[in-house]
């Protein structure tokens, strides 16, 4: 600024002297002109100083004007720098290094709402401070303290109290010496984007919480692939915290599933619309775990991918629940083909078994058919056998549901099956306090008796057996792939140190037919037959295994309050009577065979062989017929129709019920109704004649 000044004094003196010069000059050089020539010259110096004279005279003009020129073109360049200065877009102001404000422009004095008296010849910190005044941290102490610039952002409070956030450079105003002068101070007001970071601030706030309170975990990957957030849910799913996979890349991703996380990402950055995917996924402890993934591409400002957010699903249960019930409707598919099968075949040995008994009625004991007969009639009770395992599968098989102690049933046949297989150890554990179960004992020996082999078939060179009851509720039996129905249960389970099997073998063990065991060593029944009468006891059964470290079956039966009561043997004698018998059965060769049987031991019977018949001659006889003998299964009408039929035409008729099916549906439906009693197919003429005795004399109870 002081060389400013000296240039200008020095400019301005010269250019004086060159113009006094030229005056003084023009003064002692008079010349006197007349008719073109010079008259007289008040003075005459020597030719040559006169010219001389006239060129110093025109260089101190020129000089002069240059003179002139220097200070215009100074003047328009401060005017310029003027301009700028006070039309900046940022306030400015200039500080001398006692603080005091030396100049500011229109922009700050606007930000302030302040007038340049107000401004000017204050202190700095007067009119505009912020914490750092009076502090090392101030940008004017550190210019003054030799720092070229400084950049701070700060909040500057007003002297009206109105914080205002800026960012306020500092730079020294010096001579060309170096000597400090003052400070000049640049505010950039950045109070909107203050409040634009606010908003994004708040925004990225409520997307935080949203993340946190989803109850779905959610990963967020950058660019590289490197995991930068994880969620609550996703450690409580997980148990990975965002310190163990922070800045990793796919330690919890199966090597199989990496490959799909990169094509989703690039499917869409290509723009591809993606739902979601199916895949796997690694808990902290080593479990694999099966997800749903949802996956969006994030972008900053620009529309610029930053990275890729994750939603994973746990559906491991989802898709197990779907796997069972895939699982139970396929074994219910499979088990009314059983049952339908059972029914037909149960027909067919009806047939043989009624013959075999008529023809054992004209045979003496002493004849050489008569041995051949009772074979027939062994082979017809075998073959009834195998039909009630597929309808024990079924759920259609044949139950006399009794009050029953299991451990007793446990220990019966535990005793029958230590006979045969002295190389295996049977460890008992049974629950004095047991509570009773409402089962049909020789089905339970059945299911006993099928695992029992089960368990030795998979120890062929001998091992241990444990079994174990106890008591238990269905709180005991939550997180099951059923839904256990409210109660207390008796808990059987069946564990060997077997070979155990593979998970595709367990899916498939209920199976009926399915087998692992060679050609002619099983019927692939037993445990077909297990389940369907654990279910039709309204049971559960559950099989963990694994290979080489055997099996455990776990079977829970709803217990009961009742009381068990001694069952009363029945005799096995053929009862004859003198009634009239209506036989109604859509199969000519029952029909046929029964009839005989019937009228054999005295009874007097008209045959029909539709449920339409059979309520025709019911209606037109109904003094003369003292029982009806009524089949479960017909084309037309089924059993239940014309029992309600029968019922309207005689509130007192008396009905037994007939089927290749089991007691338990329609037939139990209708003997709670009143039907008066059951009777499974194929059976024999003694239990046949005991029935319809029963029914008659009314000295019986109903077989439920």
């Amino acid at each position: 600024m002081k060389l400013e000044k000296i240039t200008d004094n020095l400019v301005l003196t010269g250019a004086g002297f060159g113009v006094l010069f030229w005056f003084v000059e023009a003064a002692i050089h008079v010349v006197i002109f007349h008719e073109g020539h010079i008259v007289e010259q008040i003075i005459s110096p020597n030719p040559h100083e006169t010219w001389m004279r006239l060129v110093v005279m025109s260089m101190f003009i020129v000089f002069a004007a240059y003179a002139q020129l220097i200070i215009n073109q100074r003047k328009r360049a401060y005017g310029e720098l003027n301009q700028v200065f006070n039309t900046a877009a940022d306030g400015m102001r200039i500080v001398d290094r006692e603080f005091n404000v030396l100049k500011a422009n229109e922009t700050l004095l606007d930000m302030l709402g302040m007038s340049w008296d107000e401004m000017v010849g204050k202190k700095c910190y007067e009119v505009f401070s912020s914490v750092h005044c009076h502090t090392p941290e101030c940008p004017l102490t550190r210019i003054m303290a030799g720092e070229k610039r400084v950049e701070s952002d700060v909040v500057k409070q007003d002297q009206n109290d109105h914080m205002i956030p800026c960012i306020v450079t500092a730079t020294p105003y010096a001579e060309p010496d170096g000597t400090l002068v003052g400070i000049v101070e640049d505010f950039k007001d950045i109070t909107i984007r203050k409040q634009a970071e606010e908003t994004l601030r708040r925004s990225e706030e409520k997307y935080r919480i949203v993340l946190e309170a989803s109850p779905d975990p959610v990963v967020v990957y950058n660019m590289a692939g490197e995991v930068i957030y994880l969620n609550p849910a996703f450690t409580g799913v997980f148990g990975w915290a965002q310190e163990d996979l922070f800045g990793k890349k796919t330690d919890y991703v199966p090597r199989e599933n990496r490959p799909e996380i990169q094509t989703m990402i690039d499917r869409m950055l290509a723009g591809e619309s993606f739902s979601s995917v199916e895949s796997r996924r690694y808990t902290k402890k080593g479990n694999i775990l099966d997800v749903r993934i949802s996956v969006a591409v994030y972008t900053d400002r620009n529309g610029i991918p930053e990275g890729s957010v994750h939603i994973l699903r746990d559906v491991t249960e989802r898709k197990r629940l779907k796997a069972q019930m895939r699982q139970v409707q396929k074994m219910e598919s499979i088990g009314t083909l059983a049952g339908g099968i059972a029914h037909d075949f149960n027909n067919l040995l009806m047939g043989i078994q009624g013959n075999v008994s008529l023809m054992l009625m004209d045979t003496d004991a002493v004849s050489p058919d008569y041995d051949r007969l009772i074979n027939i009639e062994k082979q017809v009770k075998s073959g009834a056998k195998l039909t009630s395992y597929l309808l024990g599968y079924a759920r259609k098989g044949k139950y006399e549901i009794n009050p029953l102690d299991l451990n007793q049933v446990v220990k019966e046949v535990n005793e029958t099956f230590i006979r045969t297989k002295k190389e295996i150890t049977v460890h008992n554990d049974l629950a004095e306090d047991l509570s009773v179960i409402e089962a049909d004992k020789g089905q339970i020996e059945q299911v006993l008796l099928n695992l029992f082999i089960n368990a030795a078939d998979a120890m062929p060179d001998g091992g241990d057996l444990f079994l174990k009851t106890m008591k238990v509720t269905d709180k005991d039996m939550q997180g099951r792939m059923y839904k256990p129905e409210p109660g207390n249960y008796v808990l059987l389970t069946v564990t060997d140190s077997g070979v155990g099997m593979d998970e595709e073998i367990q899916e498939r063990i209920f199976e009926p037919f399915f087998t692992t065991k060679e050609m002619g060593r099983g019927t692939g029944l037993g445990l077909a037959s297990v389940y369907g009468i654990i279910k039709s006891h309204h049971g559960y059964i559950e099989v963990e295994s694994s290979k080489g470290k055997g099996t455990t079956f776990r079977i829970y039966l709803p217990a009961s309050e009742k009381e068990i009561q001694k069952i009363v043997e029945t005799t096995d004698e053929i009862v004859k009577g003198a009634e009239t018998v209506l036989l109604v059965d859509d199969e000519d060769i029952i029909l046929e065979v029964s009839c005989e049987l019937l009228e054999t031991i005295g009874y007097r019977v008209l045959t029909a062989g539709c449920g339409k018949e059979s309520i025709e001659i019911y209606k037109n006889n109904r003094d003369k017929i003292d029982i009806v003998v009524l089949d479960m299964v017909m084309p037309d009408i089924n059993g239940a129709v014309v029992y309600k039929r029968l019922k309207e035409i005689n509130p007192d008729v008396k009905v037994l019920l007939s089927s290749g099916y089991s007691i338990d549906g329609h037939a139990t439906e209708i003997l709670n109704q009143g039907c008066d009693g059951f009777i499974q197919k194929p059976f024999t003429l003694q239990s046949l004649s005991r029935k319809i005795k029963n029914i008659l004399e009314k000295d019986f109870e109903p077989e439920f």
